[in-house]
């Protein structure tokens, strides 16, 4: 089946409303099915939130301001990554979540936040991160890293 075809026909299982801790509002969100990058799970996403694949490439996002960026995470580990942070004086880590971390990082004089977090699901360990490709802040992320930390295994 056409990747687009299925990434078309991917059911959602629900609509609920959540509030964010990070500003009060009220965000709607779906459960979505993460077959279209052909993970065996589903995820709680702000409505309009897909799952896509695209050249080779794995993301979760509504095509602008929600991405994340999938992959294998091979050796990484969320220990590693947290040890990585902590000996680069250039990075300061945030928070910490279940299977995530939320920090700040300084490159080119420029102050960014980013995210990370590794699952497992189905034996296989994947790496859920923001794309990077703009300067992102603690509200642009804490969603998206909200949204990871979701994730639930279809059995």
């Amino acid at each position: 089946m056409n990747k687009a075809i299925a990434l078309a026909i991917v059911a959602t299982l629900g609509c609920t409303t959540f509030v964010s801790a990070q500003s009060g509002t009220k965000t709607s969100t779906e459960s979505i099915s993460l077959a279209a990058i052909e993970i065996n799970a589903t995820m709680t996403v702000p409505v309009g939130v897909k799952a896509i694949e695209e050249t080779y490439s794995y993301y979760i996002t509504n095509g602008t301001n929600f991405v994340i960026s999938v992959e294998s995470a091979y050796d990484m580990t969320l220990e590693k990554a947290k040890a990585e942070i902590a000996s680069n004086s250039d990075k300061k880590l945030i928070a910490t979540k279940a299977h995530s971390v939320i920090y700040k990082e300084t490159m080119m004089g420029k102050e960014m936040v980013h995210f990370e977090s590794y699952v497992e699901i189905g034996g296989q360990l994947y790496r859920f991160y923001d794309k990077r490709v703009t300067p992102l802040t603690l509200d642009k992320i804490t969603p998206m890293c909200e949204a990871v930390e979701t994730i639930q295994p279809i059995k």
